[in-house]
């Protein structure tokens, strides 16, 4: 897609619309291919640090874009697993802000 002489990606229309900086979109991204997965699978896929990931997760939950679900394991003991939001949910959001700048743009314009 092309606006104001520039290319801009689908992926960065998605990461200003949520809040995320490039680096978060590609963990977020990263989670869009799995059903759930944890902390430490995550860790080994993307090659970070796990308390980096772990801030990074705890932000997305708190901007609701993931879920955390306990997952009792066999042995005794239970991890975390993340989930990202529903893709409707997200994509309703995501227009949502894209309408808001786009309202806002107009009447910029309109004042100029």
């Amino acid at each position: 897609m092309e606006f104001a002489c520039k290319k801009i990606d689908v992926q960065d229309i998605i990461a200003c619309s949520l809040g995320l900086k490039k680096s978060e979109y590609k963990i977020f991204e990263a989670m869009l291919n799995s059903d759930h997965v944890s902390l430490k699978d995550l860790s080994k896929k993307l090659n970070l640090d796990r308390t980096t990931l772990q801030k990074i997760l705890k932000r997305f939950a708190d901007n609701e874009l993931v879920e955390r679900f306990q997952e009792n394991l066999d042995n005794g003991g239970y991890i975390f697993v993340y989930k990202i939001k529903d893709k409707a949910v997200l994509k309703k959001r995501i227009n949502v802000a894209i309408e808001k700048w786009h309202e806002s743009a107009k009447h910029a314009i309109d004042k100029w």
